[in-house]
């Protein structure tokens, strides 16, 4: 399976969850480290967008694909077992806790969830401190460029 995260240069080949961990996320308590991927490269593009004003992207953001090698295990959270609010921001701590208890479990590599942004597609969170981890590679990497004609 293929998954995509976008982040600045200096980031992008870390898989270790480590931002996650420092600031925590929709589905994460700070000190879990997590990845937050995405299903496709324009979901992945989206989902920054609407955590940074458009103005103030950095310039040196890059995309990853990343291929999850094979079979691995998977939990699915479904849009119908989440409260109503679960797309908001803030986002309920409910959600953290479905995460939290996941990473504890470490039962499964990937949390797919639905996107806050688009609850028809995606994310998939995966779990760096699992024994299926290295399954988990970078397969290329591209810089991620704002069309000139966008910004003017």
């Amino acid at each position: 399976m293929k998954v995509y995260r976008i982040a600045r240069k200096k980031r992008i080949a870390d898989l270790s969850g480590l931002g996650a961990k420092l600031a925590g996320g929709r589905w994460n308590p700070k000190d879990f480290p997590v990845l937050y991927t995405a299903s496709n490269s324009s979901l992945a593009i989206l989902e920054k967008l609407v955590h940074v004003d458009f103005d103030l992207l950095p310039d040196d953001l890059y995309l990853a694909e990343i291929e999850i090698e094979g079979k691995f295990s998977q939990k699915t959270i479904e849009i119908k077992k989440l409260p109503m609010n679960w797309n908001n921001y803030p986002n309920p701590d409910l959600l953290k806790k479905i995460g939290e208890s996941w990473l504890l479990e470490n039962k499964e590599l990937v949390l797919k969830v639905p996107s806050a942004v688009n609850a028809k597609e995606y994310n998939y969170l995966i779990n760096p401190a699992h024994i299926e981890f290295p399954k988990v590679k970078i397969s290329s990497i591209f810089p991620f460029k704002i069309n000139e004609r966008l910004t003017k």
